[in-house]
């Protein structure tokens, strides 16, 4: 079925070719040397070494573009003279460990978003319960019909955080941690360019 959808469009077709065998869409990576996948900035090795800025935003962008029912796998394209099996591995290490990185980040997010939420909702109902009390309770002057006006809008204002953050905020981390499963599932394939 989702195959039949990526025939129909048009730009989708265009953008990611369709791996045959696989049935996962290609993201297309041309390269013309191995070091130009990471920052340069950073010395460490290539299993350590934080990937280009440049490269992460292309990747999110891609990402963002491909429906997240489809698979991807990323094909890195080189000369052939760069052709090092030890440093592809490394490579490909190194793209999982920043991946897992921000996976972990944005799991990590995401917990603090629901006790952040479960807080406003408590917040919301305590101060609105308050407000209701101090209602029934104080007499009616000016200085007491601000105080429970005020508190009325501050409780108001700590269940609209709250909905907002559920049902805003969570789908926006959810659907980045699918596309961070789904980066570091794909398969990462070397391709070279033979230059003569």
């Amino acid at each position: 079925m989702k195959h039949k959808e990526y025939e129909k469009d048009t730009y989708l077709n265009a953008m990611y070719p369709l791996n045959p065998k696989s049935g996962n869409l290609i993201i297309e990576i041309l390269l013309e040397k191995y070091i130009y996948l990471f920052n340069e900035w950073d010395n460490a090795s290539f299993k350590r070494r934080d990937l280009d800025p440049d490269l992460i935003f292309f990747l999110d962008e891609c990402s963002q573009e491909v429906s997240l029912e489809h698979d991807i796998e990323l094909v890195i394209t080189v000369t052939e003279e760069e052709r090092d099996i030890t440093k592809e591995n490394n490579i490909i290490k190194g793209f999982k460990n920043q991946y897992s990185h921000y996976l972990t980040s944005e799991e990590r997010s995401l917990k603090e978003l629901y006790k952040k939420t479960l807080l406003y909702v408590i917040a919301a109902f305590t101060i609105l319960f308050a407000s209701s009390i101090l209602e029934e309770t104080l007499t009616v002057s000016p200085l007491s019909t601000t105080v429970i006006e005020g508190s009325y809008i501050g409780g108001w204002v700590f269940a609209w955080e709250a909905v907002s953050n559920f049902f805003f905020l969570r789908g926006e981390v959810k659907r980045k941690i699918k596309e961070y499963k789904r980066i570091l599932k794909a398969p990462i394939l070397f391709v070279y360019l033979n230059e003569k």
